[in-house]
């Protein structure tokens, strides 16, 4: 099916990139969404009308998932452009009966109006033409009055990371601070390129206020992963690594002209490499979030 994420989302589907997005769940991804949730953990599947949420932009499944186990009661729906093949046997993995997943254009949700209660997002608006106007106007279309839609979205000009080039000059110990300076210049300029926005997660509250929202009715927080053991170094840096020679962005960074050639690449991959490797090594992925509260009085 035709997407305007086809052209935009710059990771494509590799299995580096796939191992990534099968780590997130709603403990690490989306706990600003859990105080929003708990009301909903009483309502019965057998009620005239049950809890509906929505995941868009599901991916591998793991946070949707997630949602309909705390939520026994509710029909949870998770949809994404092109949808994974682990999805339904995840669901199936765990039990789980009251979700099920679809391939759908979140600029073109095939929902009647007000349809969920809950609206979920996750590092989804951010690989969509920037900015993405149609898309959060679908999301306030199918999301019930009253009802609540949750957005995350990574912030990639706030990317920070240990060694970094002004700590490398001053050590002499390595040079991936600096290259890796390098890396992070070459992914905002490789996702500008293909029309997409890797500052999206201060834009959240601009976004849905210029679609109509008061101010009042956005709440605003952030988050972050952080990376700082051996073990957890060792994951991301290993997987960036493959990520940054094999994945869509290497592709689109070559042909877009961000980086000289397969040698950068390889020379960015082999930072993350060393990074891993630095027993100081700290790293933080700086995500914004909003919950919307939906009005249409």
């Amino acid at each position: 099916m035709t997407d305007p994420q086809d052209k935009t989302y710059i990771h494509g589907h590799h299995p580096s990139v796939l191992t990534s997005h099968s780590s997130r769940t709603l403990a690490n991804s989306a706990a600003y969404l859990l105080p929003y949730l708990e009301p909903y953990k009483a309502s019965s599947s057998s009620s005239s009308s049950p809890t509906r949420i929505l995941d868009a932009g599901c991916g591998p499944g793991t946070i949707t998932c997630d949602i309909a186990a705390l939520l026994p009661g509710a029909q949870v729906t998770g949809i994404d452009y092109l949808l994974q093949e682990t999805c339904a046997p995840l669901a199936a993995s765990r039990g789980l009966t009251n979700v099920h997943f679809q391939e759908s254009d979140i600029c073109k949700l095939p929902f009647p109006n007000d349809s969920f209660d809950v609206v979920h997002v996750h590092q989804v608006l951010q690989h969509l033409p920037t900015p993405p106007t149609r898309a959060v106007a679908e999301l306030l279309r199918v999301c019930k009055s009253g009802g609540v839609i949750a957005v995350r979205e990574a912030d990639f000009g706030a990317f920070t990371f240990h060694p970094s080039g002004a700590d490398a000059l001053a050590r002499t110990v390595t040079t991936a601070g600096s290259t890796l300076d390098r890396w992070r210049e070459v992914y905002i300029a490789t996702a500008r390129a293909a029309g997409g926005d890797p500052f999206a997660g201060r834009k959240l509250q601009r976004w849905f206020m210029d679609a109509g929202v008061q101010r009042a009715d956005i709440v605003c927080s952030a988050s972050c992963w952080t990376y700082s053991t051996s073990e957890e170094r060792r994951w991301w840096g290993v997987m960036w690594a493959e990520r940054t020679l094999k994945s869509s962005f290497a592709e689109q960074a070559v042909r877009n002209g961000v980086v000289a050639g397969e040698d950068e690449l390889k020379q960015l991959a082999a930072a993350w490499e060393a990074w891993a490797a630095e027993e100081d090594g700290w790293l933080m992925v700086p995500s914004g979030e909003v919950v919307v509260r939906v009005r249409k009085d």
